[in-house]
């Protein structure tokens, strides 16, 4: 049972990416299998609910060996073809190959990021579920999910042992992902479920790689892994039960699969930009506001280059998935206020309409980009001074990547407007500190844009040469 919880949810997103993009490599797959199982299996387990049947080991089991059959019913013989082929590939010559292939200093980089992947994961696995809001929200919902196998008769066991606390409405009202990941592993007899995310980090790793690999030389694609593998605040809360770098993986990994697309223009990378920010909603209700900024850029690129329909792809499948939760939550379980804290999603944007006339008040601005910096940025002000400068020394290859720095300003300045409405609302910012663990979500796309412009020029192909 143990392996079924991680493997059942690894093979339906494997099926899921060989549809998506056949022609990937076998370790980009595997991490993008892992994340992407996890989500459609936490969806199938809501899916049961709608319907009123308990997300029980054997209801959600079958569930997911139905869906997976019919999404092999859907592959074409040239992707059977493919599939035959990569399972008779033998993984360990491959590995042999690639590290007998390494340069001194590439295997010392190498190493050391195995040795903090595993650290990691060892750190990780052996520390029980301990930080407050996960003992008193996200896996305390989980151990009733668990016990009663749905969010009703969660909810219901909750009111009934716990009369005086009157808590429900906030701990069954934030994006159940992450508790329904715990609420699986316990299913399939995991006595912790932080398992799931040491191996989201590895997973982050390797795409993180592979996103970079066609773009930049080997070695330099290694170095930007380990600096985002060994970020402090990334690296804490990967190994906490928190939703933050959960929601982090989902977003930024979103992030790349769209500029992956705009580069590439290949149908694949915009299905899975989609996919994955809305499953980031489906984790944390944060990404409603940065989807904003996502859609105004893919407009002028559908536009430009006569991509009129991939808006509509894209925010079809942001849409199929970020509001269930919000729907089913106010209209099924009838939480009042359901929703997050924070920053505003895509729903909530009509709501701050009536503000707009105060949105020019400097010295409201003055005080927010004050609270932005001392604050919320405190941990992070080393990234951003990285990325100032090497944006002003590296100004001429800026260009080529021009739209993947219009997303992470775009990004900032939402954010920024975010907090802004906030501290509208409120008259203050709630908490800098939730506030803080949202800036985990642009790490990895801000590494991404520094190894980008900082490594010389590279083609598909694997030519290189130095830029002008």
């Amino acid at each position: 049972m143990l392996v079924l919880g991680l493997l059942l949810p690894v093979v339906l997103g494997l099926i899921a990416c060989w549809l998506i993009i056949p022609g990937a490599a076998i370790l980009m797959r595997l991490a993008l299998a892992y994340s992407l199982g996890f989500g459609f299996l936490t969806l199938g387990m809501l899916l049961l609910n709608v319907f009123g049947l308990r997300f029980s080991l054997v209801n959600t089991t079958l569930l997911v060996l139905a869906v997976a059959g019919i999404l092999l019913l859907l592959r074409r013989k040239r992707s059977w073809l493919g599939l035959a082929a990569a399972v008779k590939v033998n993984p360990f010559g491959r590995i042999k190959e690639f590290v007998s292939s390494l340069s001194a200093f590439e295997k010392i980089l190498l190493g050391l990021l195995a040795f903090f992947l595993l650290s990691h994961l060892i750190i990780t696995v052996y520390w029980p579920v301990l930080w407050s809001d996960s003992l008193t929200l996200y896996d305390l919902r989980a151990k009733f999910l668990f016990e009663e196998q749905s969010f009703p008769g969660a909810i219901a066991t909750f009111h009934e042992r716990l009369t005086n606390i009157g808590r429900s409405s906030y701990v069954f009202s934030h994006a159940p992902m992450t508790s329904l990941v715990h609420t699986w592993l316990y299913l399939c007899g995991w006595s912790s479920p932080k398992v799931f995310y040491p191996l989201l980090f590895i997973s982050l790793t390797v795409l993180f790689y592979h996103f970079l690999r066609d773009y930049v030389p080997r070695y330099h694609a290694l170095l930007f892994t380990l600096i985002l593998a060994t970020s402090p605040y990334m690296y804490a809360y990967a190994a906490s039960s928190y939703p933050h770098f959960t929601v982090a993986f989902y977003f930024s990994v979103g992030t790349l699969c769209l500029y992956r697309w705009i580069l590439t223009q290949k149908r694949g990378f915009l299905l899975l930009a989609g996919i994955l920010l809305g499953l980031s909603s489906w984790v944390r209700q944060l990404s409603g506001i940065f989807f904003l900024g996502y859609v105004i850029i893919l407009l002028y690129i559908g536009v430009s280059r006569r991509r009129f329909f991939a808006p509509l792809l894209f925010c079809a499948l942001y849409f199929s998935i970020a509001p269930l939760w919000t729907i089913y939550s106010q209209q099924i379980l009838h939480l009042a206020g359901a929703g997050e804290h924070g920053t505003p999603g895509i729903l909530q944007i009509s709501a701050f309409l009536p503000m707009i006339g105060r949105f020019f008040d400097l010295l409201r601005w003055r005080e927010v980009l004050a609270l932005f910096w001392k604050y919320i940025e405190f941990n992070f002000r080393v990234v951003y001074y990285v990325l100032i400068s090497t944006t002003v020394l590296y100004i001429n290859r800026v260009w080529k990547h021009r739209f993947l720095l219009l997303i992470i300003l775009s990004n900032l300045g939402l954010f920024l407007t975010g907090i802004y409405i906030e501290v509208l609302t409120h008259g203050r910012l709630t908490s800098a500190s939730s506030a803080e663990r949202i800036t985990i979500m642009f790490l990895p796309i801000i590494w991404y844009f520094i190894a980008l412009i900082t490594s010389e020029r590279k083609f598909l192909n694997g030519a290189t040469r130095t830029a002008k």
